[in-house]
């Protein structure tokens, strides 16, 4: 349905910022994915290694040499507590009681549902605008090899004057 070139730019403008709309779209879903993903993999180390964490706590009131026993045969449990805990209080608000692993997994499969299709309508924009590109530079060619035959004619009619 193009007839000239000012359509051709034109149609070729709104597919480049359509595709354009859609991944950046599709960037925002992403970084919310990586969100997400990351909150489940703290939720989950924080909840998992929770028990140890307090069995630890409640040895620190007795006996010392049995809560350094405890603290070194666990560390690397503590460690991901620890690194979890810290993670979770910084990035969710105040006064969250509980982790809500299953609403942050169905986001996050929601916002994966929902990138496979942005990704598929992408990829139908993006050929679309190498067509439409492919075709600009085929008018290119035949603008370009227009000219010198008006350029020539122009230089005949002009040594003709003389």
């Amino acid at each position: 349905g193009i007839s000239n070139l000012n359509e051709l730019d034109a149609s070729l403008s709104s597919v480049s910022d359509k595709a354009f709309s859609i991944r950046e779209g599709m960037k925002t879903a992403e970084q919310r994915m990586k969100e997400l993903q990351k909150l489940m993999e703290y939720g989950k180390n924080y909840t998992e290694y929770k028990p140890i964490h307090d069995g630890l706590k409640k040895l620190k009131n007795g006996w010392t040499s049995k809560r350094d026993k405890n603290e070194e045969a666990h560390r690397a449990e503590l460690t991901l507590w620890n690194a979890a805990s810290r993670y979770l209080h910084a990035n969710l608000p105040k006064g969250t009681k509980s982790l809500p692993i299953s609403e942050w997994e169905k986001e996050h499969a929601t916002l994966s549902g929902q990138r496979t299709a942005e990704y598929t309508k992408l990829k139908e924009t993006r050929a679309e605008v190498a067509e439409l590109q492919k075709i600009r530079r085929c008018v290119d060619i035949a603008l370009r090899a227009d000219q010198p035959e008006q350029t020539q004619s122009r230089t005949k009619r002009h040594e003709q004057e003389r």
